[in-house]
């Protein structure tokens, strides 16, 4: 499945998931590979695991538009477009960590805090960088960066991640936020590219930094607009579980919400609230 990109406690996630793996009966070695930097599991004693749809509705509201609004069963309305200017270009040097301080405070800022995640445990950091994972096919290749911004060609100048890790003692899933603000065009481009390569590639073959091989599902989920553009997407992983993103564009910043399950074989997208909460605050955050 796709590589959690919280930098966060490597080897002790590692040997966490290989437990969860034996768990579920899956292929130990591939899951490792497909999780070797998810946020570790530390949940307090006598918690019990909560479902991974486990609504975010319980969070402090921050100043966006509420999931009540819809009608029940029906996805949130769209977000207004945002007149956020573009970052400056020439910031971004490929590390995606604060070379742009300025978009990396706005981003410290909007980012998700625990009490606004939903429950589990949390973990936070700003190393947008990833190791890259590369398409047999290169006109796959957008699709793959649109899920993973941290890698895109066009790298981006300032990065916040959040986590949250589900189950206990084993991880069984994952609630991940993460927010990539792009120079000049590069969060137009990398959307325009991706949407091109989703209708094109429901299916993904691909290698990542280690040499290691996976094919990957993806499909297109019908879902409200939400800011300047918006794409919810579903990825079945070959070596198992099941990942539901909603990808959105606000100006230069891409956010991506995901709700991965390690035991699901469909795709479950994260709660509509949690997304409208971050979008809210990345809004507020860029107000003067």
């Amino acid at each position: 499945m796709r590589k959690i990109v919280i930098r966060v406690s490597t080897a002790v996630i590692a040997g966490t998931l290989l437990l969860a793996a034996t768990a579920c009966g899956r292929d130990e070695e591939a899951l490792a590979r497909k999780y070797p930097n998810a946020p570790t599991a530390t949940p307090e004693a006598g918690t019990p695991a909560p479902p991974a749809s486990t609504p975010a509705g319980s969070a402090p509201p921050a100043p966006a538009p509420p999931a009540s609004a819809s009608s029940p069963g029906e996805p949130p309305p769209a977000l207004p477009p945002t007149d956020e200017s573009p970052a400056p270009s020439g910031t971004g040097n490929g590390t995606g960590n604060g070379t742009d301080p300025t978009a990396q405070a706005r981003l410290d800022a909007a980012l998700l805090t625990a009490a606004e995640m939903p429950p589990g445990s949390y973990e936070a950091g700003t190393d947008g960088t990833e190791t890259r994972e590369t398409a047999r096919d290169t006109n796959c290749q957008a699709l793959i960066d649109l899920t993973r911004p941290g890698q895109a060609a066009s790298a981006p100048a300032a990065a916040a991640q959040a986590a949250v890790t589900r189950g206990d003692p084993t991880p069984t899933g994952f609630t991940i936020v993460e927010l990539f603000s792009f120079a000049g065009t590069g969060a137009q481009d990398l959307f325009t590219k991706g949407r091109a390569a989703l209708a094109n590639c429901p299916s993904v073959a691909s290698t990542d930094g280690d040499g290691a091989t996976s094919t990957d599902k993806y499909a297109a989920i019908p879902h409200a607009s939400l800011g300047d553009e918006s794409l919810a997407i579903g990825m079945t992983p070959q070596a198992g579980g099941a990942l539901g993103l909603i990808v959105v564009r606000v100006g230069p910043t891409v956010v991506v919400v995901s709700n991965a399950d390690l035991s699901a074989t469909t795709p479950a997208l994260p709660a509509d609230d949690l997304v409208t909460r971050q979008l809210g605050k990345l809004l507020a955050s860029a107000r003067p």
